[in-house]
């Protein structure tokens, strides 16, 4: 749910929705990486997958579903073996992408935080079973991004053990429930259900106990003793120059974010090696004590639910009792024939990512692609890099590829002449969460829109009141009341109507 467009477009719209939704030595520095290229790979049912026939297979699959590029690192044995970058940064300019491309890790942002997490409980800390409004200067409750749960005391049970297995009873995101507000939908602890919410609290909690922020903790904590040089919360100046850009299904390119505000849940940006330098490491325990990674990986919460999101998240099923699945602290859990196997997904709008590691047979693959397209092919391309495997597929929602649904892409919308007077009737403030804010400002005729005061983004008129951000899937469509008067606006993207009020 994002985007910015070139050097100086800006993440405006993410700050709305969700602000408030190898073998390379470990070493803090190394040189820039180059395509590591086994000649075979390891399969889990132990026969070598030659590196040529495998990535034909895996051209084939991504020309088939339309996917713009990917990234793609493997590990054998406890180690990084091989890392391939495929297809295009901006398949509309033909730029390609490489190993050193950086791509919108999405979800996959909170597995990095649960290490954060746990590398902080093994130094005490935070204990993972402590309730968190214990660490909090005040009560939560106070804090006006949580004053929707006054006078709801349920939020005093919740600890990072249940936050990290999406236990907390949080919606995924608030803006996403009907009201829009943040509330319990059941009990903390009762069952598993996704939350980004749960991960921006903790977050919160983890700063206040530190008193830093969660790019400096991370920087420190994870990402230099792994050598993670190209992986970060917030947008940095050098990745300007090789960054994916998302893709609709339709194969167009859109706007990119720059992060300028770190989230655990979601904004980190990195590429497919550095990211298997993660699971490298967990399957070593380096930097997380063996200890630790066996807390991470043991299973907190059993899941029953037909799907991770949506009406089947509320629906149940025995569809997985046999592979055990569960939610470790941080991961996807679940166990297969080849042993103990950790899993994540990542998804926004033009980005679609997928992990899996067999921890007992050492052997994972990372996926990030700049595509809304990939999932309908990522069961495919998994098998065809690690050879057969069980990963719950169905359970994630990912679609199988079906030729016969292709669209044809909807005509981009034009910009109409709007007079001066009316567009003026727009400037001022608008809040879309409490605290979350947005300014709109007219410069020389023309609107433009900001989260940050200092990175504006220009929005172009169809009507009136609709307006459109270029080459993306925003619309904003402003709201008058009977007498003419400017009240609110309704921020639209793709199927998610989002409502803000004008402040006065």
């Amino acid at each position: 749910m994002k985007r910015g467009i070139m050097n100086k477009r800006s993440f405006i719209i993410f700050s709305c929705l969700v602000l408030f939704a190898i073998a390379f030595p470990l070493s803090g520095c190394r040189a820039a990486d180059e395509d590591v290229a086994a000649t075979t790979l390891q399969s889990l049912n132990g026969k070598a997958i030659p590196v040529p026939k495998m990535e034909a297979a895996v051209e084939q699959l991504l020309e088939k579903a339309g996917v713009a590029g990917l990234s793609c690192a493997v590990i054998n044995e406890a180690k990084i073996v091989y890392a391939k970058a495929f297809g295009f940064r901006n398949k509309k300019q033909e730029t390609r992408n490489d190993v050193e491309t950086v791509f919108s890790a999405a979800s996959f942002s909170k597995t990095v935080f649960t290490c954060l997490v746990l590398k902080l409980a093994e130094e005490g800390k935070i204990d993972l079973d402590r309730p968190l409004v214990e660490y909090l200067r005040q009560p939560l409750d106070e804090y006006p991004k949580y004053a929707d749960l006054k006078g709801d005391d349920r939020h005093k049970k919740i600890s990072a053990r249940i936050v990290l297995s999406h236990q907390t009873g949080f919606p995924n995101w608030r803006f996403l429930t009907e009201k829009g507000k943040l509330q319990f939908l059941f009990d903390p602890g009762a069952r598993y259900s996704y939350s980004g919410e749960g991960i921006a609290l903790l977050q919160m909690v983890v700063e206040e106990i530190t008193g830093r922020g969660l790019e400096e903790l991370a920087r420190e904590i994870v990402f230099d003793p792994l050598g993670m040089t190209r992986t970060s919360y917030v947008w940095k100046e050098e990745f300007d120059n090789n960054y994916a850009w998302p893709h609709d299904e339709f194969e167009r390119p859109r706007m990119k974010d720059r992060r300028s505000e770190a989230q655990a849940a979601g904004s980190m940006q990195t590429t497919a090696q550095d990211y298997a330098r993660l699971l490298q490491d967990i399957l070593q325990a380096k930097n997380l004590s063996r200890a630790a990674v066996e807390e991470m990986l043991t299973p907190q919460v059993a899941i029953t639910s037909e799907r991770m999101f949506g009406p089947g998240n509320w629906r149940e099923t025995e569809a997985n009792t046999n592979i055990r699945l569960s939610w470790s602290l941080g991961w996807g859990r679940f166990d297969s024939q080849h042993g103990r196997a950790f899993f994540h997904t990542g998804h926004e709008f033009g980005f679609q990512n997928y992990a899996v590691t067999y921890a007992d047979a050492g052997i994972g693959v990372v996926l990030l692609s700049n595509s809304d397209n990939f999932e309908s092919v990522a069961r495919e391309i998994v098998a065809a890099v690690i050879g057969p495997e069980e990963s719950p597929f169905d359970w994630l929602g990912y679609p199988h590829f079906d030729p016969t649904a292709k669209k044809t892409p909807p005509p981009e919308p034009k910009a109409i002449k709007v007079e001066a007077g009316i567009l003026e009737d727009y400037v001022g403030d608008y809040e879309i969460q409490p605290g979350r804010i947005f300014t709109v400002k007219l410069v020389e005729g023309h609107l433009y829109i900001s989260s940050e005061k200092d990175k504006w983004e220009e929005i172009l008129p169809e009507s009136e009141t609709r307006f459109f951000v270029p080459d993306s899937d925003y619309v904003f469509s402003f709201k008058k009341d009977q007498g003419g008067r400017v009240t609110g606006v309704v921020l639209t993207l793709r199927e998610i109507e989002i409502e803000g009020k004008k402040l006065k």
